[in-house]
């Protein structure tokens, strides 16, 4: 499944750069965040709680930066697991100056496996989009 979008942002590409290849910055802005376990500058571990329909559990997420363009361009990959289900994400994300500050767009693929997959693609991408939302919205006020 593949989640994209764009956010404008009243902040410089370059301070919003650093925020997002930040582990212990942007990791703070995963949603119901357990816990975070920086490795170094390029790695983390954020157990997150993680719920789609009536299906809720805490996945281990195992983040890496694996490609950097500053300030353009970032690219991570993030495999989740919890309960007998996961969760792989391959997210690329570019950000563009723009009059009012930056603009930052993504895109996303996401692959579930486990139970969740039973619960239909519609139910899991709303639920993906939102917590979507919700990262960038927290990325918005922190670097405000």
């Amino acid at each position: 499944m593949i989640l994209e979008g764009k956010y404008e942002l009243k902040t410089s590409r370059e301070n919003l750069w650093e925020f997002i290849i930040d582990p212990a910055k942007i990791g703070k802005c995963l949603p119901d965040l357990k816990s975070l376990e920086v490795e170094s500058e390029d790695k983390f571990v954020a157990v997150t709680r993680v719920g789609v329909g009536p299906i809720r559990a805490d996945f281990k997420f195992r983040i890496e930066i694996v490609g950097k363009e500053p300030p353009s361009r970032v690219r991570l990959k993030a495999v989740g697991s919890g309960s007998g289900r996961s969760i792989n994400l391959d997210i690329a994300i570019e950000i563009k100056e723009i009059s009012s500050g930056s603009e930052l767009s993504y895109k996303s693929d996401v692959k579930v496996a486990g139970m969740m997959t039973g619960l239909g693609q519609r139910l899991i991408k709303d639920t993906a989009d939102k917590t979507v939302a919700g990262v960038f919205e927290c990325v918005k006020k922190q670097v405000l």
